[in-house]
């Protein structure tokens, strides 16, 4: 082979490896990357009074003067969780799995406790939660 074929097929090669490189580049970066943001959810003193109080897919548990923020989605295929008050239990209303007011799983296809999230109390009484989305 002439250095000039070499040469030819060498550029092929790699503008061959380029493009694909240009074309996969999207596709490779959305199925690996994940931006990770958070936000905020505030419950006031006046949504704080009863036991359980649901906010923007948190549920705020209070236990005497004790709090837990817990995730309202189902940790077997995420639906939102409703609360019975009678029971005082939360329920899935799509698969019935079932857990306690801490988040403890008790029954149903579900094998995992609710996610716990962190949440802190300010001086005015507010209680705030950060969300990772």
């Amino acid at each position: 082979m002439k250095r000039r074929g070499f040469i030819k097929k060498g550029l092929l090669w790699a503008s061959y490896v380029l493009g694909s490189a240009v074309f996969a580049y999207p596709a490779l970066s959305f199925m690996s990357f994940r931006k990770i943001t958070k936000r905020k959810v505030v419950f006031r003193p006046d949504e704080q009074q009863s036991t359980v109080n649901l906010k923007e897919g948190i549920y705020l548990t209070k236990e005497g003067d004790d709090f837990c923020a817990l995730s309202a989605r189902c940790t077997h295929l995420g639906c939102t969780l409703n609360y019975d008050i009678v029971s005082r239990r939360f329920n899935c209303p799509c698969h019935g799995s079932i857990f306690d007011l801490s988040g403890k799983w008790l029954s149903g296809p579900a094998k995992k406790n609710l996610d716990r999230i962190l949440l802190t109390k300010k001086a005015n009484g507010d209680v705030e939660v950060v969300v990772e989305i």
